[in-house]
C-alpha cells in the first residue's frame, strides 16, 4: 500500500497520508504534496532548510506544515525531496528538509497547489496506524 494517495474533490484535490507514527504520517503528507506538484525523482537534495511550525492542535499542525512547505515553494521555489521530522508534539514540529529549487527547464510542474485547507480535515490514530485526510486548494 502506498503511504499516500489522492482523491478528487470538486475543483480541489484530496490527499490521504498514512503512517505507523505521527512523524511518518506528516512526512508522507509532505511527499504526497510534492508528488502532486512535480515528479520528486527529478529533485536533488542540493539545498537544506530547517523549519519550525506551530498550531493550535494536531490537525491544525498538519495544515500549517503543508502550508509551510507551500510558502517555501512560493517564496524560494524550494520543494523538499526528503523531510526528517526532528521534533513533533500536539502543537509544534521541527523538520530538516533537503531539496531543490523548482526550475521549469528541469522539472515538469504537474499542478500548482495554493493551500492546504481545513475542509474535511481529519487526523486519526486507529489500530496502531495514523491516517491524515486533507483537501488541497488548487
Amino acid at each position: 500500500m502506498r503511504p499516500f494517495e489522492t482523491f478528487e474533490h470538486t475543483a480541489d484535490i484530496g490527499l490521504v497520508a498514512r503512517g505507523r507514527s505521527l512523524e511518518e504520517v506528516f512526512v508522507h503528507a509532505a511527499e504526497g504534496l510534492v508528488d502532486l506538484i512535480v515528479d520528486p525523482k527529478g529533485l536533488t537534495e542540493s539545498q537544506r532548510l530547517t523549519v519550525d511550525v506551530s498550531a493550535a492542535d494536531r490537525e491544525a499542525l498538519l495544515v500549517a506544515w503543508l502550508n509551510e512547505l507551500l510558502y517555501h515553494l512560493d517564496t524560494r521555489s524550494f520543494l523538499p525531496r526528503r523531510c526528517v521530522i526532528t521534533r513533533i508534539g500536539d502543537t509544534e514540529l521541527s523538520a530538516e528538509l533537503a531539496g531543490d529549487t523548482v526550475d521549469r527547464s528541469r522539472h515538469a510542474v504537474r499542478r500548482m497547489v495554493k493551500a492546504a485547507t481545513y475542509h474535511g480535515l481529519r487526523l486519526a490514530h486507529t489500530d496502531g496506524r495514523w491516517e491524515a485526510r486533507v483537501i488541497l486548494d488548487l
